[in-house]
């Protein structure tokens, strides 16, 4: 707009040399009367070299006071709702005098509202996409996952191996549904069949055989039952961040469709450009911040607030810790002295917390899928033994995955994988052996302690480590603990046949363990072989 008007001025001044050289007036208003058709030029004036108005122009013929200023001094600038411009007029080299125009910038205007307007509709629509996402997101991965954790609950509860989790779509949660469903059909005809087996067993065997395999189905319903506590913690915790976060979005949205637009409109134009600014560093803000840092922020922040004499100096500071503001505090401070600044921060607030809930959401659901597939792959019970090439380290995860809620509670976990190969194993039965260990690793440390996992290759086996920080295993049971029924667990804790189903697997994948132990410091060393010994056991 500014170089238009430069260049009109410059045009027309250049018509209006030669009659300001002969002192033709008419001329120069009949040249001036043609920015008639320029919708924009509200007023023109000519001056001579005297500085008097040799001619002039004034849009609809309403006069309106001019600044006046030195006449060979070229000067442009926007004041109010117009742009001056002046510009000197020369004659062969020679200032013949000047021309000023003015130019309204109501059309200007008009479309910078236009975009505002368009901006604020894309912004509503962007909400109401992600209340919708929000919304899919509950039906699709909350509901299958509550009605397979109800179903879960019932069976640790009454045992009811018959239950069935109803279908509700084809994705991975539906594939896990089916194998659960599957899982508990095989539990079922194995319980019936064990049970018949079990009658067989007694008149050829005896009580005491008989005793030995109810201790055994005893044995896996334990670790099943612990399991299932577990998962439904680990499952629960990311719905109920869905189910929170999902609530903000709601209330956000409603405030956002009815009170936004009105707020606004009524913020001073000045202070919207620095409400825009704080909004867009919040939602750049990735970073989280641990409970020291957020009281190290609070305080730091509370005090340049309040060098600047800001009321609330603290409230202030609490908010922009939770909005992840904690730099530069000070460029938001004519938000924070304005009488509503309160009112101002508090809608900020409100509208860059639908990022925040949109990602926890996502983590919440990361989470949840990490604990579905874990349960996925150890939970699955084939009709027959199959080798497979398995990759070790993923079993152990899966456990680690599945035992988290009981880890989280105070045991810190250390890892350390190297490079090593996949091997031909039975992949459900060594999760036995990683469950068992596990859970007597997490027992003998009572929830409290260090938790160290190796894996590493030692000439041909491959080596998995795992060191608890509980009490030890004293001198003179350390060669009992693998006999059967040998427990130093407290009466009706513990079977005692955990370690000798875990010791009888690794032999049967031609394997050993090793285990060594001192109070602070208990090892259990499992070594399965990496060359194919296994291979002519692959059914064709």
């Amino acid at each position: 707009m500014k170089n238009n008007t430069i260049i009109n001025a410059t045009l027309i001044g250049d018509y209006c040399a030669v009659p300001l050289l002969f002192n033709s007036s008419e001329n120069a208003v009949e040249t001036l009367d043609k920015l008639e058709i320029i919708p924009s030029v509200k007023v023109g004036i000519v001056y001579n070299d005297k500085n008097e108005i040799f001619a002039q122009f004034y849009k609809n013929g309403e006069k309106t006071p001019i600044e006046n200023s030195e006449i060979n001094t070229p000067w442009n600038k926007f004041e109010n709702d117009y742009l001056s411009v002046s510009h000197p007029i020369y004659y062969e080299n020679k200032l013949a005098g000047k021309i000023y125009l003015r130019v309204s910038t109501e059309q200007l205007s008009l479309k910078i509202k236009d975009y505002l307007l368009t901006m604020f509709l894309l912004l509503i629509s962007l909400l109401i996409v992600n209340y919708i996402l929000a919304l899919w997101l509950q039906r699709v991965l909350s509901e299958p996952i509550l009605n397979l954790t109800k179903a879960t609950k019932e069976i640790s509860k009454e045992g009811n191996y018959q239950v069935r989790v109803q279908k509700k779509g084809n994705d991975e949660i539906g594939i896990l549904v089916d194998e659960y469903n599957k899982m508990l059909a095989q539990i079922y005809e194995r319980e019936e069949a064990l049970k018949l087996r079990t009658n067989e067993l007694t008149q050829t065997l005896g009580d005491l055989k008989q005793t030995q395999e109810k201790l055994i189905n005893s044995e896996k319903l334990a670790a099943l039952g612990q399991l299932i506590a577990g998962v439904a913690h680990e499952i629960n915790t990311p719905l109920g961040a869905i189910r929170s976060s999902i609530g903000n979005i709601k209330n956000t949205l409603i405030f956002v469709l009815k009170e936004y637009p009105i707020f606004i409109n009524e913020l001073p134009e000045k202070l919207k450009k620095e409400f825009f600014i704080l909004m867009d560093n919040s939602l750049k803000s990735k970073h989280s911040l641990t409970s020291k840092e957020e009281r190290v922020f609070k305080k730091n922040i509370t005090k340049i607030l309040e060098k600047h004499n800001i009321e609330n100096a603290y409230s202030f500071a609490d908010t922009f810790v939770d909005m992840l503001l904690v730099d530069n505090v000070e460029k938001y401070l004519d938000l924070l002295k304005n009488k509503d600044s309160e009112k101002i921060i508090d809608i900020a607030y409100k509208i860059t917390s639908l990022q925040r809930s949109t990602e926890n959401i996502e983590f919440a659901a990361d989470r949840a899928s990490k604990v579905v597939f874990a349960l996925k792959n150890s939970s699955r019970i084939n009709n027959y033994e199959e080798l497979i090439l398995a990759d070790i380290i993923e079993g152990v995860e899966n456990v680690l995955t599945l035992y988290n809620n009981q880890i989280k509670q105070g045991i810190e976990v250390s890892k350390k994988y190297e490079e090593i190969p996949k091997i031909y194993c039975y992949f459900d039965e060594l999760n036995q052996v990683w469950t068992n260990i596990l859970h007597n690793a997490i027992y003998a440390m009572d929830l409290k302690g260090k938790l160290d996992i190796k894996a590493y290759t030692e000439k041909e086996y491959v080596v998995v480590s795992i060191t608890d920080s509980g009490k030890g295993i004293p001198p003179e049971e350390i060669d009992k603990i693998f006999d059967p029924f040998f427990s130093t667990k407290p009466t009706g804790e513990g079977t005692g046949i955990g370690l000798d189903i875990s010791k009888r697997i690794i032999e049967k994948h031609q394997g050993k363990i090793k285990v060594e132990s001192r109070p602070g410091k208990t090892t259990f060393s499992i070594y399965l072989p990496i060359n194919k010994k296994l291979e002519n056991q692959i059914k064709p």
